[in-house]
């Protein structure tokens, strides 16, 4: 697939071989991160995060990463309240402000569909770090890399997923960019939030429904957790019907394969055990240290090539 250039908004744009060369960039710029030194591929050129909605690990892994690169960084953490949306400027309008400033732009936004509106109004790169309950393909990125670094491989894995199926952006990222390798998929989640019905159709055989978490994990190799999506409920009321329903835990990982790992892109909300953390499959920490080393490859790769 072709980077140089492009927006990344969708996990629909990857490929196995794109998927592939990106992981190995990654790899390289991995050995840049420990090595304490700062990279020059990006001197002379500002990224831009643009959040509108709140975020912890992306935009500083973003941030961080194009300073790993030797760039500059130019920031809004809460697009909602200080910046120009407070004066009615539409998505169009601030794509092409902000892309006669920045080099690349980096944009979180709660609605499905968002980040597409402003890139197309922008005349420079715009990556997708999260739309609404649509996609987060950098995630999905890096959570792809993680599993292909602890295993050398993709292909003939099964993949559990457990959680909200239906509003979590990162699982339904991490089956776009799975669905190009030869893997198998076994999937839980409280009644009420299963996977999208389109995605279940597309997973066709690859994949199969549990009823309980216990079953999923014998079978699995990776566990994909997902926290129950607080502000994609209407009310608390109805969100607090699924919070705490599956709990990943020492009990339920005594069941789990010796080699399976967990990942989950965090913040964690009655979904993992703190318990877990001492567990050596866990590696939803250590997802966050390649979050920064994928996205230094996708930054490289979109703006050198």
């Amino acid at each position: 697939m072709k980077f140089k250039g492009q927006h990344i908004l969708s996990t629909q744009q990857f490929d196995k071989e794109g998927l592939l060369s990106l992981f190995a960039e990654a790899k390289k710029m991995e050995k840049l991160v420990k090595s304490g030194k700062f990279g020059k591929e990006m001197e002379g050129k500002i990224l831009a995060t643009l959040f509108y909605e709140p975020s912890t690990r992306t935009r500083f892994s973003f941030e961080a990463a194009m300073l790993r690169l030797g760039g500059r960084v130019v920031s809004n953490a809460d697009m909602m309240q200080t910046s120009s949306v407070r004066k009615l400027e539409t998505l169009e309008d601030t794509g092409k402000v902000v892309s006669q400033i920045a080099n690349v732009i980096a944009m979180r936004h709660p609605e499905a569909g968002s980040v597409k509106i402003l890139a197309e109004q922008s005349d420079v790169p715009v990556i997708n770090a999260g739309d609404g309950s649509n996609e987060h393909p950098t995630q999905a990125l890096l959570d792809l890399y993680t599993i292909w670094k602890e295993f050398g491989k993709i292909d003939r894995l099964t993949i559990g997923m457990i959680g909200d199926l239906k509003n979590s952006r990162v699982q339904h990222s991490q089956f776009g960019l799975l669905k190009h390798f030869k893997v198998k998929f076994v999937l839980v989640s409280p009644k009420g939030l299963e996977m999208p019905s389109v995605i279940l159709k597309e997973m066709g055989s690859a994949a199969k429904v549990v009823a309980t978490p216990e079953e999923m994990v014998k079978e699995v190799d990776v566990i994909s957790v997902s926290r129950i999506q607080k502000e994609r409920f209407v009310s608390d009321r109805e969100y607090k019907k699924f919070v705490g329903v599956f709990v990943v835990d020492a009990a339920l990982m005594k069941k789990a394969k010796k080699h399976a790992i967990i990942l989950q892109p965090l913040p964690r909300v009655e979904d993992i055990a703190v318990e877990v953390d001492t567990d050596p499959r866990a590696r939803y920490f250590h997802q966050v240290g390649n979050g920064v080393a994928v996205r230094m490859a996708l930054l490289k790769k979109v703006l050198n090539g």
